[in-house]
């Protein structure tokens, strides 16, 4: 019979010790109190999982001697669930996103990230958010039209403010999430506490708004300039009665029942 889990019980798969002991250092600062359990490999987590033990968060290194591929990431995800599971690794390849998303991951953290930004993402996700670096996907497209992509990571802030910090930088900025509420921007408008529906048009801005995106990029996706969509969202937040993106997004969410 499975244990419940008390507190918060986080696993840490890798094989390097330095890189758990690093974890372990990160992870305290997110999860309080906490208990840390460590594998040094897909095995030893197997085996941990057939004495039943439960977890509250775990962070996987992809890379691992005895990882067999995309089917077991898969297996190991389903049996740790519900605990939402990470990716930490070295990789920065698309592929190897695809295959983390395509697995039912809730994140994907290269190492070269800077450990404040570490920090901020493993809070997102603990609060129900997912993470996945937008500048690895849009990499290639960047660089057919040549120009180097300006991305910005989803980063808890001081204080628990949302803001964004660059990957690898740690520079901290202000005023995105990234919650990983996908949306289609396709369903029903919903009725805003200040009683103002939103059009279709200003759901899509939310949707992209709320997964990370920045003005520009929303413009990119959507096909409009960078103007009209400061000007959309400056009529949602008089629209939803809010002074932030931060704001707007979580009161976004709670009209859709996020």
């Amino acid at each position: 019979m499975s244990e419940p889990v008390s507190a918060y019980r986080v696993l840490i798969v890798d094989d390097h010790s330095v890189v758990r002991a690093g974890l372990r250092h990160l992870l305290a600062e997110v999860f309080d109190p906490v208990e840390i359990v460590e594998a040094n490999g897909l095995a030893a987590l197997e085996a941990l999982l057939d004495e039943g033990m439960r977890f509250s968060f775990a962070v996987v290194d992809l890379y691992l001697p005895d990882f067999l591929g995309q089917d077991r990431l898969d297996r190991i995800r389903r049996r740790l669930e519900p605990a939402p599971v990470v990716a930490f690794t070295m990789s920065e390849s698309k592929s190897d996103l695809r295959a983390a998303l395509a697995a039912g991951l809730r994140g994907y953290i290269p190492k070269s990230t800077h450990d404040e930004v570490i920090i901020g993402i493993l809070r997102m996700i603990q609060v129900g958010g997912t993470y996945f670096p937008y500048e690895l996907l849009a990499r290639d497209a960047e660089a057919e039209r040549g120009s180097a992509p300006a991305v910005a990571a989803p980063v808890a802030g001081d204080g628990g403010q949302i803001g964004t910090g660059q990957i690898g930088t740690g520079q901290i900025g202000t005023g995105q999430i990234g919650t990983g509420q996908i949306g289609t921007g396709l369903a029903e408008a919903g009725e805003g506490e200040s009683g103002a529906a939103l059009t279709e048009r200003q759901m899509e801005i939310m949707d992209l708004l709320a997964r990370g995106h920045s003005n520009q990029q929303i413009g990119d996706l959507l096909g409009l300039n960078l103007n009209t969509v400061k000007g959309h969202l400056s009529r949602i937040f008089r629209q939803l009665g809010v002074e932030s993106r931060t704001q707007a997004i979580l009161k976004y969410q709670r009209m859709r029942g996020g």
